[in-house]
C-alpha cells in the first residue's frame, strides 16, 4: 500500500524495503527467488543496516532492532509518545554511522514532525523540529552537505554538515516545489554528488546537480514514487518504491504497477549504504 525505505544490503546481496501501513519489512535478491518478510505489530517508516547485523527500524512503537531472517525484534527506544497524531517516516545512516529518522503529521497539515538521530552509543537527540512530513536525509559524497525533505512544505533543504560530530549547520533551499503539482518525497545521492528525488503525485524521478539545477527527469509508470536507492553489486541499478494508497480505481487502472518496486538503469553509480554503528 505504501512502499518506502528502499535499501541495498551489499553483504547479503538483497534489496530491502517496507510497506509502512502494513508494518511489513521485505527482502529479496534482484534475480528472482522468494521474498522474505517480517511482520511487525506497528507501522514501519524506515529501516537501515547495522554493523552488528540485522536492521534498525523507525516504527510506530519507536526504534527497534530486527532481523528479517530470524524474526527477532528488540525495542530500543520510545519516540514521540506524546504526539499521537504523528508517525515515523523515512530515515538513513550518515557516513559516521548515526541513524537519522523523521516523523510526520498524519494529517500532513501541521508542523508536528521532527528529525532525530541515534548515535553509536545509543543516545537519541532531536535535530530539527516543526516538520510536516520528514523524508530523507541523504549526504553528499564528501559528507559536508545533508539534504532533507519536508514533503508537506514541498521543500528540499541543503544543510551544512559536520560528519565528525553530526552537527547540522546553516540551511539553504535546494529545491522549491511549492508551485508544482507534486510533492518531493524520498531522496538519494549518487557517486557524482547529484541528488535524486521522487515526486509524489508527479510520476517522476528528478536528478539535480549540486547547485540545485535539474539535470534530468525520468518518468515512471506510477504516480506516487516514494523512495529511490542504488542497488546491485556495482550499484549501477536503481530501485524505486511506490504507493497505491489514496489512489482511485480509475487511477489504479491507468497505473496498475502502483505499490510495486520498480527497477531501472540510471546510467550512473550510487554510494554504498552506511551501517548504523549502534
Amino acid at each position: 500500500m505504501l512502499g518506502e525505505s528502499a535499501l541495498w544490503d551489499a553483504e547479503s546481496g538483497r534489496l530491502l524495503w517496507v510497506d509502512i501501513l502494513s508494518g511489513l519489512i521485505f527482502a529479496r535478491d534482484l534475480v528472482g527467488g522468494p521474498i522474505a518478510s517480517l511482520q511487525l505489530d506497528c507501522t514501519v517508516g524506515a529501516v537501515a543496516l547495522r554493523e552488528s547485523g540485522g536492521l534498525i527500524a523507525a516504527t510506530g512503537r519507536g526504534l527497534l532492532t530486527c532481523d528479517v531472517d530470524t524474526g527477532v525484534v528488540t525495542t530500543l527506544a520510545e519516540i514521540e509518545p506524546e504526539r499521537a497524531g504523528n508517525r515515523m517516516n523515512d530515515g538513513a545512516v550518515d557516513p559516521a554511522g548515526r541513524f537519522w529518522f523523521g516523523s510526520m503529521d498524519l494529517a500532513e497539515v501541521d508542523g508536528t514532525g521532527a528529525l532525530y538521530n541515534r548515535t553509536p552509543d545509543g543516545r537519541v537527540r532531536k535535530v530539527l523540529d516543526s516538520i510536516i512530513c520528514s523524508n530523507g536525509p541523504a549526504w553528499s559524497p564528501d559528507g559536508t552537505t545533508m539534504y532533507h525533505v519536508d514533503s508537506g512544505r514541498r521543500l528540499i533543504t541543503a544543510y551544512e554538515f559536520d560528519v565528525a560530530c553530526g552537527q547540522v549547520g546553516a540551511g539553504r533551499i535546494f529545491v522549491d516545489d511549492t508551485s508544482s503539482p507534486w510533492f518531493p518525497d524520498g531522496v538519494t545521492v549518487d557517486a557524482e554528488g547529484y541528488v535524486w528525488n521522487c515526486k509524489w503525485d508527479g510520476g517522476l524521478l528528478v536528478r539535480y546537480a549540486p547547485d540545485g539545477s535539474i539535470d534530468r527527469a525520468l518518468k515512471v509508470p506510477v504516480p506516487r514514487p516514494t523512495r529511490c536507492a542504488f542497488v546491485g553489486p556495482e550499484l549501477d541499478q536503481m530501485a524505486i518504491t511506490s504507493a497505491r494508497v489514496g489512489l482511485t480505481d480509475p487511477q489504479l487502472e491507468q497505473a496498475p504497477l502502483s505499490g510495486r518496486v520498480l527497477l531501472t538503469e540510471p546510467g550512473v553509480r550510487g554510494l554504498p549504504a552506511s551501517r548504523h554503528a549502534g
